[in-house]
Formats: C-alpha cells, structure tokens, sequence
C-alpha cells in the first residue's frame, strides 16, 4: 500500500504541475515550488504518514499544498506579522536584536504538508542564523504553533517541545 499511495501522491503532484520535478524520497514526496505572495521558492515534502494512517488523504495533501502556494499576498503577509509578533513576545529583550525587523528577516525555505497541518519552516539569516522557525499552520491557514529549532535541536532532539 505503501507504493501505491505514495506513487498516486506524486502522480497527482504532477498532474497538477504544482511542484517542480517531484519525486519519492523514502516515505514522501518532495520537489521545489514558488511560494508566489513570498516571492521565494521553497523545498516541499508532502507526507501522508504512511506509518501513522491506515488511509491517507491524497486529496486534502494536494489541496492544502495548492493552497499554500496560492496564499494571497495579504494573509501571506498576515501570517509573517503574527508569527513575528509571537516570537517578539515570546523572547527576552536580549534574546533578539531590537533593531532587526522579524518581519523582513524571516524567509520561507520549506514547506511541509499533511492532510490535516501544513508546516511552514522559515530561515532568518539575521535574528537566527543557528536556528530555523517551524509554523504550524492549520488547513484554512491560521498559525496554530510556532517553535524555533536550532541546528542541534533539528538533528539530537526534534521532539522537545518544552519551551
């Protein structure tokens, strides 16, 4: 089973033309797209939890993907305000420099999507160098979690949710 949904995933993915060269890496689907009301292109890995699901919702993965990459710009922008807010408030004073606007420094480098989350993972050359910002973003695309995972995090520890 595992085959057939993961190979209906990428078929569907390039029906779609949403990624770029997508292909099968170990459990998921991975290619490159344009992030258009970020201006970027991002890394996307689309998981249907095969190990975690007996069915997994091929359409609702394609959906929120086709979603995300066509977020308009305004809620794009919304969704950039509220995770640096978040974050602003989260932190010391001494944590973050107050003269680097979270707001310009955070830059989208990856999508992940699921059926029921989509995860935005965001770099900030300046405010993070060592860390990158994972956002939690529900199906209709409201910031549900925000965790900041430093390079060592990412590889010892990705399950410490303790802050």
């Amino acid at each position: 089973m595992t085959a057939s949904v993961l190979n209906d995933l990428l078929r569907r993915v390039t029906d779609s033309g949403l990624l770029d060269e997508p292909t099968i890496d170990e459990d998921t689907v991975v290619g490159l797209a344009h992030l258009d009301a970020a201006g970027v292109e991002v890394e996307v890995d689309l998981d249907p939890e095969i190990e975690d699901v007996d069915d997994p919702d091929v359409d609702a993965i394609v959906a929120s993907l086709s979603d995300i990459l066509s977020v308009s710009e305004d809620r794009w922008r919304a969704i950039v305000d509220e995770v640096a807010t978040e974050i602003e408030d989260a932190l010391e004073d001494d944590e973050i420099d107050s003269e680097i606007d979270l707001r310009t420094d955070l830059e989208a480098v990856g999508v992940g999507v699921f059926a029921d989350a989509i995860i935005v993972v965001f770099a900030g050359a300046t405010s993070f160098p060592d860390a990158l910002v994972h956002v939690q973003l529900t199906p209709e695309l409201e910031v549900e979690d925000i965790e900041i995972v430093s390079d060592d995090d990412d590889e010892d520890d990705e399950d410490d949710d303790e802050d």
